[in-house]
This record gives structure tokens, C-alpha cells and sequence, in this order.
């Protein structure tokens, strides 16, 4: 099973992404963790490229198609894929259906994620990530060391609200498009809604299970 994840910053991509691997023996493919990743070579043929992320732009379809397509080419043994931060445009829809297609799978279900503005800046503003693990913590909870590593927790350059302000415009501009694309496809569409600050990962992770199950997809 195939899973792409679309959402905007802080809608729990991340967090979800990891919940479902674990639960279905998936891998999870990042797009932010990759470019973090390249951010920390400076060596990296991309590194130039992708300093566009520091000031809250979206990397090009150019660019990030080169990456995932990479980083698919090490996953050929993978029982399924689940897509965390990718497609965020049509163009990268598309290219992720070539590159599945390549590989005789293709985009299985689609989670979408709506989250209001108030939880998204909430989530983001509070976010703490471990530099090890990448589990995410929220300031909320106290914990200033991630609970498995034992590392001093983080904050990420861009949750600010300045980049997170052009994040949310740039997301909307650009990937409505890309639910639309989806939603034409013969792919399972689930689109779950996020306005309550308190709704904890956990019960988005069972409400994600339960449309699966209703699908008959799990």
C-alpha cells in the first residue's frame, strides 16, 4: 500500500506518517527530512538549490522530483511507500505516478489533511524535534529531551511565524490543484478535519485506521 500525505505545515504529516509505517511495516519518505539531509552537506550537487527552504519558498518541482526519484531508487524491496511532503504540485503528481508506474506500483490512497490556521500556528510555534530520531514533541508536554534518545529537543529554523505566514500561502496557492488531482484518480481519497488544538495524534491516527477499514483497504 501506497500512501501519499497532503497537508499543510504542522497538520501532523509528519507524526501520522510515522504512526502508519509502524502500523503496516511501511517506510516513510519525508521530502523535509531529505532536504534537511542535504541542507547539513554542503557538498551535495543540490545543497544551492534548496537554501530557498530558509526563507519559506518551495523548492522546485525540478529539484525535488530529483530527489524523491533517488530516494525511490533505494526502496524497490519496500512492501509500500507512504509520501510525506510530496506531490505538492500537480507537475510532481504526475512525475510520482511515472516513477511509481516504473516500479509496477502506483498512489494506493490519499490522506488529506485540513487543518484550521489557529491549530496549524498553535503546532508549529510549540513544535520541538529530537535532531536524532525526528520524533516531534510539543512544548506543551514539558519535555525539553526527546523520551527514546535522551537528546536535547529542538526547534526548526523555519517554525517562525514569519516563514510559517508564507509557508501556509504558498501551500495554498500551489497545491489545491494537486487535491483536485487526486480526487479524480481512481486512488481511495480521505479527507479528515483538524480544528481542535487538543485532538491528540493518537485519535487522528484511529480515525485514519477507521477510513481504511471502511475501505476495505487495511
Amino acid at each position: 500500500m501506497n500512501i501519499v500525505l497532503l497537508g499543510p505545515p504542522g497538520s501532523g504529516k509528519g507524526t501520522q506518517s510515522q504512526l502508519l509505517a509502524e502500523s503496516f511495516n511501511l517506510v516513510q519518505l519525508s521530502t523535509g527530512d531529505l532536504f534537511r539531509q542535504i541542507l547539513q552537506n554542503p557538498h551535495h550537487p543540490l545543497y544551492d538549490e534548496l537554501q530557498i527552504i530558509k526563507q519559506g519558498k518551495l523548492v522546485s518541482d525540478e529539484v525535488v522530483n530529483k530527489v524523491v526519484e533517488d530516494a525511490l531508487k533505494k526502496l524497490t524491496n519496500a512492501k509500500g511507500i507512504i509520501f510525506d511532503g510530496f506531490p505538492r504540485t500537480v507537475a510532481q503528481a504526475k512525475a510520482l505516478d511515472r516513477m511509481l508506474s516504473s516500479l509496477n506500483r502506483k498512489v494506493d490512497v490519499v490522506i488529506d489533511f485540513n487543518v484550521t490556521e489557529g491549530v496549524l500556528l498553535y503546532r508549529l510555534l510549540g513544535r520541538r524535534i529530537c535532531p536524532n530520531c525526528k520524533r516531534v514533541f510539543h512544548v506543551n508536554q514539558g519535555y525539553i529531551e526527546c523520551l527514546d534518545c535522551k537528546v536535547k529537543l529542538v526547534t526548526r529554523d523555519d517554525d517562525n511565524e514569519e516563514v510559517i505566514m508564507k509557508r501556509f500561502k504558498e501551500y495554498k496557492e500551489k497545491t489545491v490543484g494537486v487535491q483536485e488531482y487526486y480526487r479524480d484518480s481512481n486512488c481511495a481519497y480521505i479527507s479528515l478535519t483538524i480544528d481542535d488544538i487538543d485532538t491528540t495524534p493518537e485519535e487522528v491516527h484511529q480515525q485514519i485506521i477507521s477510513e481504511l477499514k471502511e475501505r476495505d483497504l487495511v
